[in-house]
């Protein structure tokens, strides 16, 4: 080859090397920018940090307030975490359409994911420590002007919620009438605006409802020595779902398919719906012997009352622990209870779930380690209850020590054909404040205490709890706690519909009232109270009696016999929304927005309640009262007291003497 085409050669290379270049260049820049345009889940550029944060329609700021929306309306705001934490705020990054992120520079960050279904969206947070044990994570939700539902059992029992103020309290099964967060709760809220929240059982969670009047719901994530005991080291998360439709009884719907779940897979004995319960406890307390039973089911006989099964309550026992009869005040126990039958009594009886160290079962349950034991030793921890200062408490997650107590009670329904029992405590508070157990989430012991519960009487079913934790599905009845004989908030008369509305919101329907009257702690109940609270009961799912009406007189007696018949009268319809709750899980009694979602004033009424759809009741529950106010929700409804047919809307002092019951049946 010449040196001239050597050279031209060479140069010809050298020029197609130079257009490829700028072909991959272009290429190159033009692939970069559509990437950085359309690909969402791309990184954001470290030069340009994104600080605010977009997922459908709602929008995180760069101060971390955020505002949850419905199509272009707020439904929703508030504050993730505190302002602190936007000193060392990174950025969000979009790991795909569906989720962003949030890191901070030290110990946390945040994942935000979205999701619909059936049309419904649904926000899931999830805060995570990534360094520190003892590190705190919390959100804080305004109020605003919305109404909120759910929660759990309250001394006050409020409805709507926002009408309580609890400072920042852990979110365990606990003792309501020591005014802590109740026996029956879960971690689930709806609002009147159509917002559902649900948190996830396995965060330390603590929370705040309006303290100190800030109109504010806060969510907190932490371990502490208690009640979170956290020997297995591990970091706090805290994991809830928001989700949004379009009224509160769309968003309850939604929210109890999706997280509640469980659904009661039978009903309770059908004669605990039809007929009372008659209890020792409210009557007579401790002060119980053999004659004293056969003397109170003599009255109810010869004064003509109704019963599904006479209760036996506290100190029958020889101690607390031991699970037989007390020979000096029951010297013929069998004789005792074959009498009852006779009578056309079953009879059940009081069980805790406690062994006082005087007890002859303590010392059995001990030495097989059947108690709850003390953190990292055989020894059973002590605790302290009503009945006693050093007790231990049954490990109602052991198996083993789960069938011991089962065989105790089988040893009562054998020997003395006992038919069932009322199981008492159960609660959280009642554990050692540091143990050692088979669970890592408090609640848990609750949830199998109840299951416990169901055990010992699965295929009659005719015992009760009082404590309900994730155990929807157990068809037994649960109990309110022990209500004050008092007409007003601070646990009295005017709890008792809110208590029951709660109840059926959260997944139990099955809804046993306490004694009607109250348990007379620290007044006996006086005559009005008394014939009001068992108006207050009749249509609820069933009645329970203790203070008996033949200490009044007549007239009261007569009134009972009425009422009692009434609830009798409707019991086919109870039993029927029973059956219903187990295929849908709605609850017998409901409240007003059940049928009128956007009604306002069916949003925050507290006196009245729904019976399934279509019977309304609202009860006199203020003391002299021979009228109350009245309001029926949209449509027409049939007065039944008074006669005729009514439209929606108020009626003011509507009258109702001390022997009347307003209630209305809606004409379809």
């Amino acid at each position: 080859m010449s040196q001239r085409g050597g050279r031209v050669k060479l140069g010809l290379l050298i020029f197609i090397f130079l257009v490829g270049c700028v072909v991959v260049a272009v290429v190159t820049w033009h692939f970069t920018k559509r990437s950085n345009e359309n690909n969402t889940s791309s990184h954001t550029s470290p030069q340009k940090s994104v600080t605010e944060m977009n997922l459908g329609e709602t929008t995180i700021q760069n101060n971390l307030k955020i505002d949850i929306k419905r199509k272009t309306q707020t439904v929703l705001s508030g504050q993730l975490w505190d302002d602190k934490l936007r000193v060392n705020f990174k950025e969000w990054s979009n790991t795909n359409d569906w989720k962003r992120t949030a890191t901070w520079s030290r110990d946390r960050k945040l994942d935000v994911s979205y999701k619909e279904e059936g049309g419904v969206p649904c926000y899931q947070f999830h805060w995570k420590v990534t360094v520190g044990l003892e590190s705190v994570l919390s959100d804080c939700w305004d109020i605003g002007d919305a109404h909120w539902y759910g929660g759990f059992e309250d001394y006050y029992q409020p409805w709507p919620l926002e009408k309580m103020s609890r400072n920042m309290s852990a979110y365990i099964v606990d003792d309501s009438y020591q005014k802590k967060l109740g026996g029956v709760q879960e971690r689930y809220f709806i609002t009147s605006k159509g917002v559902g929240i649900y948190i996830e059982e396995d965060v330390p969670l603590y929370i705040s409802i309006n303290a100190s009047n800030d109109r504010k719901v806060c969510l907190q994530a932490k371990y502490e020595k208690y009640p979170y005991q956290n020997y297995k080291k591990l970091l706090p998360s805290l994991n809830y779902h928001i989700c949004v439709s379009t009224d509160v009884k769309l968003i309850h719907d939604f929210m109890s398919r999706t997280f509640i779940k469980l659904r009661p897979t039978d009903i309770p004995d059908s004669s605990m719906f039809r007929k009372p319960i008659w209890s020792t406890w409210a009557q007579y307390h401790k002060d119980i012997n053999q004659s004293l039973i056969l003397d109170f089911a003599n009255n109810i006989i010869r004064n003509n009352f109704t019963h599904s099964q006479l209760e036996i309550d506290d100190d029958w026992t020889p101690k607390y622990g031991d699970i037989d009869f007390n020979v000096a005040k029951f010297p013929n126990a069998r004789a005792m209870i074959k009498q009852l039958n006779d009578m056309g009594f079953r009879v059940t009886v009081w069980l805790h779930p406690f062994f006082n160290l005087d007890s002859n079962a303590f010392t059995e349950a001990a030495s097989r380690f059947f108690l709850i034991r003390q953190f990292d030793s055989p020894l059973p921890g002590l605790v302290s209850w009503w009945d006693g200062k050093l007790a231990g408490i049954i490990d109602a997650t052991n198996p083993e020590a789960v069938e011991w107590y089962l065989n105790q009670t089988k040893f009562l329904q054998n020997t003395y054909n006992i038919s069932s029992f009322k199981f008492d405590a159960g609660e959280v508070n009642w554990l050692p404040k540091v143990y050692s157990a088979n669970f890592d989430i408090p609640n848990e012991y609750s949830k199998h205490w109840a299951n416990l519960a169901y055990k010992a009487d699965e295929t009659v079913r005719h015992q009760e709890v009082r404590v309900g934790y994730k155990t929807q599905d157990l068809p037994i009845f649960v109990r309110m706690l022990d209500k004050d004989s008092n007409w007003d908030y601070t646990n009295g008369l005017k709890t008792l519909i809110p208590t029951a509305l709660t109840f059926g919101i959260l997944g139990y329907p099955f809804i046993l009232p306490d004694m009607i009257g109250g348990n007379a702690y620290y007044t006996h109940p006086e005559r009005e109270l008394y014939i009001r609270w068992m108006q207050a009961n009749v249509f609820l799912p069933s009645l329970q009696f203790s203070i008996v009406p033949w200490q009044y007189d007549e007239e009261v007696i007569n009134l009972t016999r009425r009422f009692i018949q009434l609830h009798e009268d409707y019991t086919e319809t109870i039993l029927k929304l029973a059956r219903e709750a187990t295929a849908t899980g709605a609850p017998i009694v409901r409240p007003l927005w059940w049928i009128a979602p956007k009604d306002e004033v069916a949003l925050t009424i507290d006196s009245e309640f729904l019976l399934g759809n279509d019977i309304l009741v609202a009860p006199v529950l203020d003391k002299g009262a021979s009228s109350r106010d009245v309001y029926l929700p949209g449509g027409q409804w049939n007065d039944v007291l008074r006669g005729g047919v009514k439209q929606g809307g108020w009626y003011r002092n509507y009258k109702a003497d001390l022997h009347e019951l307003p209630y209305f049946i809606r004409n379809n």
